[in-house]
């Protein structure tokens, strides 16, 4: 990865590791990070999540943090304090959300394909979802964009010392003020695993410093018509970030309502597709990719940009949207298949799951581990891991222990159908 290439010209060109062994942190400039790494400062400095961190930081436990306008911090962090790692408590049920205004008058604002985060974020601010969240109703949009920091400092996680702060940028995806608090949020198209506490951090201490009123720290996260908000508090001690409390809603949209035995018998298999069986276990960010394509050819190092994750794995989700026949590879990139433009033209997420269930029962594999779910009563933990393994065998020909490492795919996406459908059974 060339990232890692850069930051591993520039371990090689300066005392880093020395430094950092003597006196516990090593500043470095934008500068010489450009001169020693051979590329852009910002592009090297970007890391939002565990798997941007750069392969050398990581080998050695080191954290990055910008210090001044076009100055950083590294310092060791083996415990990973700088990163928020989200777990089952961070993962509500998905909730309807009845809007408090009628969503079919604004035709700016198409349901289920919000094209960037701030427009996810305006639509749940026009619904009333965000204020309902929040428990704010005079909540008013009063900051949005990038600034540049006043002054505080912080204390490393290892070691102690004192690292001041000053005037470096920061970004708002949306900041809302009410009566009594003002609610900072950080925007993301597509769920995360974890992030860098930076992209809180920051501006709640930056706000800290101006306001009398409460500063609550929210990442909000838009994936297929889903909505997730979860509000963090933070504590004195570097990393001590903890979730206040979580909600994931959709927009008056209801599971979708399908007859399986009479999509079974309604729709026909054709052939295997060619190309690489599905190993993207998150059907909504296959959806996220399709959508992202609508909008003109995406690289798998694109799609990794859009989640927050490796090339390898953009390149796992564009080809999962393929063997569903939505996308199409073209050159060193992906476009949209006329299916696929068709199916970003679905305006909600019920249409959408519908859409991909059809898609599945058309894949001889796919189908027939719909059958064994219908079969056993929607009880996906009746399917054994060796059953999927052998329908993986049996429809592609596939050897050694790859079926088994894709059967874990095929659960997740039996498991997304769950969760996605009302089950009508004759």
């Amino acid at each position: 990865m060339e990232r890692d290439e850069a930051w591993k010209r520039v371990f090689e060109k300066l005392p880093v590791l020395d430094t950092i062994a003597r006196d516990g942190i090593f500043r470095v400039s934008a500068d010489e990070l450009k001169a020693h790494g051979g590329r852009e400062p910002r592009l090297m400095a970007k890391i939002d999540t565990l798997a941007e961190r750069p392969a050398i930081l990581a080998e050695h436990g080191l954290a990055l943090f910008p210090v001044r306008n076009g100055h950083y911090a590294l310092f060791p962090d083996p415990d990973r304090k700088s990163f928020f790692s989200f777990g089952g408590e961070e993962t509500p049920p998905v909730r309807v959300f009845r809007s408090a205004v009628d969503l079919n008058l604004f035709d700016t604002f198409p349901r289920g394909q919000e094209s960037s985060e701030s427009q996810a974020l305006d639509f749940a601010f026009l619904s009333s979802m965000l204020p309902a969240f929040c428990g704010a109703q005079d909540m008013r949009l009063t900051l949005r964009g990038r600034l540049f920091s006043g002054g505080f400092s912080f204390r490393t996680p290892a070691g102690g010392l004192s690292v001041d702060v000053s005037r470096v940028q920061i970004e708002v995806d949306a900041g809302y003020e009410s009566s009594d608090a003002i609610f900072l949020i950080e925007a993301k198209r597509g769920r995360r695993d974890d992030f860098h506490i930076r992209q809180l951090w920051y501006p709640y201490l930056h706000w800290s410093t101006l306001t009398r009123k409460r500063v609550a720290p929210i990442f909000f996260t838009y994936s297929n018509g889903q909505y997730f908000l979860t509000e963090f508090a933070f504590g004195d001690a570097f990393g001590d970030l903890r979730a206040v409390r979580s909600k994931a809603y959709c927009l008056e949209e209801p599971q979708a309502d399908l007859d399986f035995p009479a999509l079974l018998a309604a729709t026909q298999a054709g052939p295997e597709p060619e190309g690489t069986f599905p190993q993207a276990n998150d059907l909504d960010k296959v959806v996220d990719s399709i959508q992202a394509a609508g909008n003109g050819d995406v690289t798998k190092a694109g799609i990794a940009a859009l989640f927050g994750f490796d090339e390898r794995q953009g390149d796992y989700y564009a080809n999962a949207a393929c063997y569903l026949g939505l996308l199409k590879r073209a050159g060193t990139a992906f476009g949209i298949t006329e299916a696929g433009t068709a199916f970003n033209a679905l305006r909600s997420r019920s249409e959408r799951t519908g859409a991909l269930v059809r898609r599945m029962l058309e894949i001889p594999s796919l189908r027939e581990a719909v059958r064994l779910l219908v079969e056993r009563g929607f009880r996906a933990e009746k399917i054994a891991q060796a059953e999927l393994a052998d329908v993986i065998r049996v429809h592609t020909g596939l050897g050694a222990s790859t079926p088994e490492r894709r059967a874990g795919t095929v659960r997740a996406w039996l498991g997304w159908i769950m969760g996605n459908v009302k089950i009508r059974m004759k």
